[in-house]
Order: structure tokens, then sequence, then C-alpha cells
């Protein structure tokens, strides 16, 4: 990772923030475990093998840790770290065993970028619904949470409940309205989430990856509403 440093410099000479991501399978914690165990194996550890779940993320935690502290010393803003631990209407397990096995982990994580740059920015993936946890990751220091589905997760009662202390960035619908919406109800989707949200604590984007089936006179619409 001798190279991070000049890229970062590079990005930076450019008058833009550096974004830095983990090389992980899919997450930092859970992805992995479940890719490496399988997912009905991970998820009945938790319950059944704790002990060989902690030692197994343990071992993950460990490697998650260097690589944020590398690029951190690397001088990136802004730390990309998370796990899809929602799907639709739920989270893939409650969230007191999240509390239990991923949220200490996720925290040593984020401590360590911390201990080389206090002030790097923490940004947190998920798809689906995680509402319950949203407060915790405000607790152990995420800055922003991505990409708040508006499919699966209400932004508004978000901010309701939490204010500024986390920003949302995304919150615009792939699958009801940049692939199926008109322009015209794009543009009108766009002012909507000003409106409700504000601009503070928003980056006002996509809620998933842009994919084929968005049309582009879509995502020109999105892109001019946003500048508009």
């Amino acid at each position: 990772h001798e190279e991070l440093a000049t890229q970062v410099a590079e990005i930076h000479a450019l008058g833009l923030g550096a974004g830095g991501s983990l090389p992980h399978l899919g997450g930092e914690l859970f992805e992995p475990a479940w890719r490496l165990r399988g997912l009905e194996n991970i998820l009945l550890d938790m319950l059944e093998r704790p002990a060989w779940a902690h030692l197994l993320l343990d071992r993950l935690q460990a490697l998650a840790c260097a690589k944020a502290e590398a690029l951190a010393l690397a001088g990136v803003d802004v730390l990309s770290l998370g796990d899809d631990i929602g799907m639709p209407g739920g989270m893939l397990f409650g969230p007191e065993l999240w509390r239990e096995f991923f949220r200490p982990r996720m925290a040593a994580i984020i401590a360590s970028a911390r201990s080389h740059a206090p002030n790097v920015r923490v940004l947190y993936h998920s798809d689906g619904w995680y509402a319950p946890i949203i407060g915790d990751l405000i607790e152990i220091g995420v800055n922003a949470i991505n990409p708040v589905q508006p499919e699966h997760m209400d932004a508004a009662a978000i901010r309701r409940r939490h204010g500024t202390a986390i920003t949302l960035w995304g919150t615009v619908g792939h699958q009801n309205t940049l692939a199926h919406a008109t322009p015209g109800e794009i543009r009108a989707e766009v002012r909507r989430r000003l409106s409700e949200l504000g601009t503070a604590a928003l980056v006002i984007a996509p809620a998933y990856d842009i994919w084929p089936d968005i049309p582009w006179a879509n995502l020109r619409a999105f892109i001019e509403a946003t500048e508009e």
C-alpha cells in the first residue's frame, strides 16, 4: 500500500476529498464472515457457537483495523466502511446480536483510523432497513450512512429522530424513481427531499448503483435538479 499516499496527494491536488475503502469481501465483518462460513452457518454460530463466531470476527477485525490504519496514514478524508445487515422490512438478525458481535468491532476499526487521523470522516454502508442501530452508529463515530434506500428506509423519520448528527447520503430511489419515473417526477422528488431533509447533513444521490436500466433522460433530470 506504499502508493496510497501518492494517490491521495494527487486527488487533493485536484481540490477534491479522497475517499478510502478497505479491501474486503463485500463488507468489513458480517459479509466476509458469511462468505467464509456460509450465511446459515454464521447466523447459527452467533446463536449456538458464539465463541467460534467471536474468534472469526476477531480475525476479521484485526485485518480491517490494519487496513483502516493504512488508509488513515495515507491521508484519506473519508473512510468507507459497512456490511449489508439490512433487507426489505427488517435486519438479517436482531439489533441485540449486532450490538454484541459487530458494534464493538466496528468501533475498534474506526478508532484505529482516528488514532492516526482524528478528523477522518466515516461513511457506513448497508442496503435495506437498519433503523434500530442508527443511534449506535452515531455513538461509535459514524458520520454518514449510505444509501438510505427510500424503498426501505424513511429518511424523514431518521432526520426527525437524529437531526443532523448523521449525514444521509443517497435518499433518491433507484428501484421506484430513477428507473421508472418520468424526468418531471424525478425533479419533483429531488425538490421534495431537499424540502423535508434540508441541505445540512445531506448528500443527495441515487440510493444505489447506476444500472443500465436507468434512462439517460432520468439521470440527466436528477443531475439538473440537484444543480438547480
